[in-house]
């Protein structure tokens, strides 16, 4: 009898491990691999796309991933999409970097709060914002308004008497649209922006 059940369970493991289980609820979306053949562990066997949440990756240079947290919000335009745009929150930030086109780089993986009225699929592409940070009630300009002069940073101001004067400003965070945070010119002042011809 003993000897049995020790078959029993031995075949048992057998039959377990000749099964694929699904980590989540979702759709087997592609098969790569045909009866008896063998891959290799790094590519994928099985693509699947999950139920929910949907999740999109980024990738954030060195330079600026310091500043993504996990829990920050954002938002994504796909292509496929132009007019809508899409909730995201940041779920996992990579800690060893990837290197992409010879840079290295480190993923951000980002869930779709909501994605109503848009039918998402697999390798779709857009371009994703993450706010790292807000301020309110702040002047800001276009960047190409703002002069390096060695010892700080002006702004040309055009006065009412149509004379340019120079103020001096500290930078503050950089907005959506090139837009900068200034400090030390006030609301209402008109600026010159540098255009490049």
């Amino acid at each position: 009898m003993k000897q049995a059940e020790a078959d029993l369970a031995r075949s048992s493991a057998q039959y377990r491990d000749s099964l694929l289980v699904a980590p989540v609820d979702g759709v087997i979306t592609k098969v790569n691999v045909k009866p008896g053949q063998l891959r290799p562990s790094t590519e994928p066997s099985i693509t699947m796309l999950g139920t929910t949440p949907f999740r999109i990756e980024m990738f954030v240079s060195e330079v600026d991933v310091p500043a993504v947290h996990v829990g920050q919000s954002g938002s994504i335009v796909l292509d496929a999409y132009k007019k809508q745009e899409i909730p995201l929150v940041v779920r996992e930030i990579d800690t060893s970097s990837t290197e992409k086109d010879g840079v290295p780089k480190y993923r951000v993986k980002l869930d779709i709060l909501s994605s109503s009225g848009v039918t998402l699929r697999i390798g779709m592409t857009g371009d994703a914002t993450i706010i790292t940070g807000f301020r309110s009630n702040v002047v800001s300009v276009p960047l190409r308004s703002i002069l390096d002069r060695g010892s700080g940073s002006i702004v040309r101001i055009l006065t009412k008497d149509g004379t340019v004067t120079e103020k001096s400003v500290s930078i503050g965070m950089e907005g959506e649209g090139g837009n900068t945070e200034v400090l030390g010119i006030d609301a209402g002042e008109t600026i010159i922006v540098v255009e490049k011809k």
